[in-house]
């Protein structure tokens, strides 16, 4: 009789978690870390996340609190005002300084708050500290404002401000929120923005240009608090205490420990960041060019904008001497 072939049973196959993958992740972020990241980067990279971590954290507690407040019953009344009342009624003439240039060049809060952060990052590494600064800044003068508003409720200046709920601290704009007046949040903003410009711009090449730079910006400050008062947005009171704390704060020793620093000289490391490869100096000539130009820029700015590349050839190898910034 013919045998029948003998039956072939496949043995079970149990598949095997990939680990090789894991392994090859973890040793592709060691070897980009080992490439790219220097200790000191690393250190300044950690501490700011963690004042980052700080500020979103007071922000969403202010925002639960300004709702939470808003939400108590309380006598409506407003309180009288007396500097709304001069600006309104006896002198016309600076109501209408308050709105010039609302409609043209004047931009809301969140677009200053934008507007600091990208020029203090054109600013390189001194702009970067003074950005560091007022992070801290803006975290500790809005804590001690959820303290402030917190502990005395006072009515809005406008009665018709009504807010009804529910509490979400996630709403960063939960509108009606009526009761988070002593003291402005708004003006901490704008005066640290005013106070970062008044001091980058101090590296400017005319005096003519600094004055006219920091007249505007601080023109700027006094419009936006004379219309949050006439608006009833804010009393008076919360305005100018807003910005005499948050001046104060910025001069307080607490603002420098343990303050994020850049470190120096920064050029070697973010080299090493973005370009860990340069090897035949390609990314130095272009720095120690881009420097040259820079330097003879604050010297005769008019002549370097005419003529950028006429009097600035390419450097070539023999003549670059690195230029740590």
């Amino acid at each position: 009789m013919p045998t029948q072939p003998r039956r072939r049973y496949q043995q079970a196959r149990y598949e095997q978690p990939d680990i090789f993958s894991l392994i090859f992740i973890i040793d592709s972020f060691k070897l980009f870390w080992h490439y790219h990241i220097t200790p000191e980067i690393a250190i300044y990279a950690l501490k700011s996340i963690r004042d980052l971590v700080f500020m979103i954290t007071e922000l969403l507690i202010e925002n639960t609190m300004i709702q939470v407040i808003s939400l108590l019953e309380h006598d409506r009344t407003p309180l009288r005002d007396l500097a709304e009342e001069y600006l309104s009624n006896a002198n016309r003439t600076f109501m209408e300084f308050a709105y010039i240039g609302e409609s043209t060049y004047q931009v809301d809060t969140n677009s200053v708050l934008f507007l600091w952060i990208l020029y203090c990052f054109l600013h390189g590494p001194r702009g970067l500290k003074v950005l560091q600064k007022g992070v801290r800044c803006l975290t500790i003068a809005r804590a001690i404002r959820v303290i402030t508003f917190s502990m005395t409720i006072l009515p809005n200046p406008n009665p018709k401000c009504n807010f009804t709920g529910p509490v979400d601290p996630f709403n960063l704009s939960p509108g009606g929120a009526c009761n988070d007046l002593l003291y402005s949040g708004h003006v901490i903003v704008y005066t640290i923005s005013a106070v970062a410009v008044t001091i980058l711009c101090s590296s400017y090449p005319f005096a003519l240009l600094r004055l006219l730079i920091r007249l505007f910006i601080w023109i700027q400050v006094i419009q936006r608090m004379i219309r949050a008062v006439v608006e009833f947005h804010h009393y008076s009171v919360d305005m100018f205490l807003g910005l005499c704390v948050t001046l104060f704060i910025w001069h307080a020793d607490i603002l420098y420990y343990d303050l994020p620093r850049l470190p120096e000289p920064l050029y070697p490391h973010l080299k090493r960041l973005i370009f860990p490869y340069d090897s035949d100096g390609s990314i130095d000539r272009y720095v120690n060019q881009c420097g040259l130009v820079y330097k003879r820029f604050k010297r005769q700015p008019l002549k370097t904008v005419i003529c950028p590349v006429k009097n600035f050839p390419v450097l070539s190898p023999s003549t670059v001497h690195l230029k740590q910034i």
